[in-house]
This record gives structure tokens, C-alpha cells and sequence, in this order.
């Protein structure tokens, strides 16, 4: 079997070292959102956005900072590129808001009229038409951060995949299943596990291990390796084509998030993630909205 490059490169400065290398052409990993710590601080809202033009098959994924309103809803989100503003909960549950945004929930992912939330986002910057899965969620204070132990967070996560034929158009399935995030402070690791084997699709799961830590965030900063896992036991290279070095495109930003009790660990989890090659691409967006077990202290 032909292994993807691992990158294992620790600490905020990893980004940079990653996107200057010659690796990082070959694989075709997008610039990730660097790691400045004190920016994510406060009690403000935190999450992950998966942005896909309405015209073509492109996307983007970046870290999202934003406000709350007087109901603990989304008030503003603020995109690299754009800030929506004035964003408002209708009777239906969307939220409506300025750039002809619109975030429809996205059943099934946490609980409904409360932060964490998980919405399909649209909104539109310089005359192009955006869409995809958004996440946020109060983002916890630096302090509030274990910095021991490990924990690990159970919950839903929204597959789509898309497949891509050479004979025929692609097709897309969008399918929900179970995840578990396993994150270790003390060695400023992570590892991501979606069970997929109800879900009716080509693989079992997928195993993402070695994400770092980055303050709330817990993310691939071309970090990591991501495989398809198969009913055997055995894992493979996503959308493997039989090239010597299988290209693959592997993104993933989540963020814990605020505990109700101040000065409290976080007690949820979401974000979303990518995963594209020539044969297809998988996506995903996901909450976990209490740690399934804290007891863990073992290094990860």
C-alpha cells in the first residue's frame, strides 16, 4: 500500500514550515488559518466554515470568530474576507442577516435554538454566491483549557460525499454518523474518528490522527494522516488512484467550546472538515455537545 506524507511538525510555527515546503505543492493542502492564540480568547463566538462557490466545485476552510445577540444566537460572523452583520433568528430557526446570508440548521447536529449550532451558511462577497456547513459556538477563555489529561467527545457528524466517475457525472450521497474526538492536552494531540459503518458507503470510517492543538482549536494545519478504514480492518489512502503518491487535499478546524459554568473545561465540540482527491471528495460537519468521559489521563 502506498503511504500518504505524514507531516509531524509541532507547535503554531508548523503552518508556515508547511506551506513554504515542496511537499506541500505536491499534496495540494490550502493554506490553513495560523495559530495566534490570543486572538481566540474571550467568550466570543469561535467556530469552523466550509465555503463552496455556487458556480464550481471549489472551497475554503477557515476558523470563524463572531458575536452572540441577546438570545445567545449568532448576532455577526466574521469571515476572512467579509463580516456579516445584523444576523437574525426567524420563527423557522434560520437566521437571516446582511450579504444576503441566510444559515438554515442542520438537523440532527446539537441542540435546537442553542450554541454550539451547525447551520448550511449562504452569503454573498464581491458578486459571488457562497454556501456550506458553518459551525460556532462560544469559544472558552486561554485558562479555561486543561492543560493535562485527555478527553474525549462523542456526537454526530453530516457526511457528503461525492464521487466522480470517469463515464459519468459524479453523484452525491450525504449520509449522518457517529464520530469521537479523542484530544490529548498534555501532548497537544489529536486524533478523529468517524464510524461510518451504518451509513451505507464505500469505507467503514475515517481515522484522522496527529491534529494539533492550537489554544480552543483543534486542527490539521497540515498536520496529520487521514485514511479510509474498511470492514477488513484495514485502512487506505482516500480516493487512492494507483498514482505513486496519491494527491489528496485534507483540511479539518473544530473548536471546543464554552462550558455553561464559568471557569469550567469546555463541554462541547464541533467543526467540519474536507477530504478531496481525483476520484471524489468527502466532507463533514460536526457536534459534540457533552465529553463522552474525562476520566483518561493516559498520554495520547
Amino acid at each position: 500500500m502506498t503511504y500518504l506524507l505524514v507531516f509531524a511538525l509541532a507547535g503554531c510555527g508548523a503552518v508556515e514550515a508547511v506551506q513554504n515546503s515542496k511537499a506541500f505543492e505536491l499534496l495540494g493542502l490550502a493554506p490553513d488559518d495560523p495559530c495566534v492564540v490570543t486572538k481566540r480568547e474571550g467568550r466570543r463566538l469561535a467556530g469552523s466554515y466550509l465555503r463552496q462557490p455556487a458556480a464550481d466545485d471549489g472551497s475554503d476552510l477557515f476558523f470563524v470568530t463572531g458575536q452572540t445577540s441577546r438570545k445567545s444566537l449568532p448576532r455577526n460572523l466574521v469571515f476572512y474576507d467579509q463580516t456579516l452583520r445584523r444576523i437574525r433568528p426567524q420563527e423557522d430557526g434560520t437566521l437571516d442577516g446582511a450579504r444576503r446570508s441566510v444559515a438554515t440548521p442542520i438537523a440532527g447536529l446539537g441542540a435546537k435554538g442553542q450554541l454550539p449550532a451547525a447551520y448550511t451558511m449562504r452569503y454573498r462577497a464581491e458578486g459571488i454566491d457562497y454556501d456550506g456547513p458553518v459551525v460556532v459556538g462560544q469559544s472558552p477563555t486561554g485558562f479555561e483549557i486543561p492543560t493535562t489529561g485527555r478527553v474525549v467527545y462523542a456526537g454526530q457528524v453530516q457526511l457528503t460525499l461525492t464521487t466522480s466517475p470517469t463515464d459519468t457525472a459524479p453523484v452525491t450521497t450525504v449520509k449522518m454518523a457517529a464520530f469521537t474526538a479523542d484530544i490529548g492536552y498534555g501532548s497537544q494531540q489529536a486524533q478523529f474518528t468517524v464510524d461510518a459503518s451504518a451509513a451505507g458507503l464505500p469505507f467503514e470510517g475515517v481515522q484522522w490522527t496527529r491534529l494539533g492543538l492550537c489554544g480552543t482549536r483543534v486542527t490539521s494545519s497540515g498536520q496529520g494522516q487521514v485514511f479510509f478504514t474498511q470492514k477488513d480492518g484495514g485502512r487506505q489512502i482516500p480516493f487512492q488512484t494507483g498514482r505513486a503518491v496519491t494527491p489528496i487535499r485534507a483540511l479539518l478546524e473544530s473548536s471546543q467550546f464554552a462550558s455553561a459554568d464559568p471557569g469550567g473545561a469546555p463541554d462541547s465540540f464541533g467543526g467540519t472538515f474536507i477530504i478531496a482527491g481525483d476520484a471524489g471528495t468527502l466532507s463533514g460537519v460536526f457536534i459534540a455537545t457533552q465529553p463522552e468521559r474525562e476520566e483518561n489521563t493516559d498520554p495520547l
